[in-house]
């Protein structure tokens, strides 16, 4: 069966949703997140393990939504199509790595704290994995270049202010939530990759649906 590229973006924006909802439940905190290790020292173990699998399990139904974007202006450039989707491949590859160690290392964190092992399991996790964060933010800038360079370029008639609505723009208007509105900003930063992706492939999605019936 082969799927539409309707039907691709619509499991990339099921992929923000399920997503979404586990790191919701890995990293929320009434007060608002703190540091991006050492907020895993309050989140309820109970709750994060539930994020857990679904944050495993979703994650790589990203790549679905990516493989309809590259369906989607492989006419317009083959190589910046493949590029794009590669692109976006590997940001959720290691975006997924990144988000699957969050329930252990909150799990390590809370029961080392106030021991001697504390200090080394802090460190090691932020050599390791938190790291991970700025690979998949500039793999998110490259994503971003390709995707603006095809949406100015395209032609499948989508309207080029698409452009502006840019995964890391639309990441940075998430997580600046904190500073403009924190009430809002305290429940979307944490999660705010899947929002920016629930937003960024949703616009296509409602692009493509007003083209398909002019």
């Amino acid at each position: 069966m082969n799927l539409s590229n309707k039907q691709l973006l619509l499991i990339g924006i099921l992929a923000s949703i399920i997503v979404g909802v586990g790191e919701y439940l890995l990293h929320f905190l009434p007060a608002g997140p703190g540091g991006e290790i050492s907020m895993l020292e309050s989140v309820p173990l109970d709750r994060a393990s539930k994020g857990h699998f679904l944050v495993v399990f979703g994650a790589p139904l990203y790549f679905a939504g990516y493989y309809g974007l590259k369906n989607i202006f492989k006419k317009t450039s083959p190589l910046l199509a493949r590029l794009l989707f590669i692109a976006g491949v590997l940001s959720f590859s290691i975006g997924g790595l990144w988000v699957s160690s969050r329930y252990f290392a909150a799990f390590v964190l809370q029961r080392s704290k106030g021991t001697p092992d504390y200090d080394y399991y802090f460190q090691s996790y932020e050599d390791h994995y938190q790291i991970l964060v700025w690979v998949l933010r500039l793999t998110v800038v490259v994503v971003s270049v390709l995707y603006v360079t095809l949406i100015l370029k395209n032609k499948q008639g989508l309207p080029k202010w698409l452009a502006i609505f840019n995964p890391i723009i639309l990441l940075a208007i998430v997580i600046s939530s904190l500073v403009w509105f924190k009430p809002l900003g305290n429940h979307i930063a944490p999660i705010a990759m899947n929002v920016t992706h629930f937003i960024f492939f949703g616009l296509i999605l409602s692009q493509l649906n007003k083209l398909s019936t002019r």
